[in-house]
């Protein structure tokens, strides 16, 4: 296990500063690579079950725990990309400076839907992020790219009601061999669902497949991670 931790659950900053994984940013993590092999193995990709989401409270370290996802889950033989995808521009920059801070220009980022179709052509940027927004304009404008046939890790940030319906179906219609997870603070249940445009995609789990780790604003006040609420 301590090995475990010292080769794969550390990430060193770029000011040298090295930064150990917590458990539950562990264990997410290998929920997740898990499932990626086993729906190799078993040729699952492409469906609801080569996925799954991580309820993950805001201040818990999603960004860390999302990064090393993605790096160890773009080391994988079978994998050609991860797709980092987040909600607005500003998030965009945001996460690509939170990335960088682990290791610089790590991340490829796109200012345009060319420059995100030639990063999806390129063998050797294997991760990058994107806006939503930015990919839906990428399917719609390259309707037939070899990107399709690829076997992609698509990992959501904050994986809200932003994302379902339409862009998440075109999504989901259009890449042939795909793995999608999603990280959310707030996961939608049935009971709290209100309205979509699509009925299919009104919860967390319809939308991104099986809960596969949680760890609530609960476990983040008693372990001391965030602040406690002062009612």
């Amino acid at each position: 296990t301590i090995l475990n931790v010292l080769c794969k659950y550390c990430v060193f900053s770029t000011d040298g500063t090295l930064l150990v994984m917590r458990p539950y940013q562990i264990v997410a993590t290998e929920k997740i690579i898990n499932k990626i092999e086993i729906s190799h193995n078993y040729k699952l990709y492409g469906s609801i079950k080569s996925g799954g989401y991580i309820w993950h409270t805001t201040g818990s370290g999603k960004t860390l725990t999302s990064f090393k996802t993605s790096q160890l889950a773009s080391k994988l033989s079978f994998i050609d990309k991860v797709v980092f995808v987040v909600d607005r521009k500003d998030l965009d920059y945001q996460t690509m400076k939170e990335y960088d801070k682990f290791k610089e220009g790590c991340a490829n980022s796109n200012s345009n839907t060319k420059i995100l179709e030639s990063q999806l052509a390129d063998n050797d940027s294997k991760i990058i992020i994107t806006t939503i927004q930015k990919l839906t304009n990428y399917i719609k404008k390259f309707p037939k790219h070899n990107a399709f046939d690829k076997q992609v890790v698509f990992i959501f940030d904050e994986c809200h009601r932003s994302q379902f319906g339409d862009m998440h179906k075109m999504i989901v219609q259009n890449f042939k061999n795909y793995h999608l997870f999603g990280f959310t603070g707030t996961p939608i249940f049935a009971k709290n669902a209100g309205r979509t445009t699509n009925p299919n995609f009104c919860t967390t789990e319809q939308a991104f497949g099986e809960k596969l780790h949680t760890y609530t604003i609960v476990d983040a006040i008693n372990d001391g991670n965030v602040l406690p609420f002062r009612i």
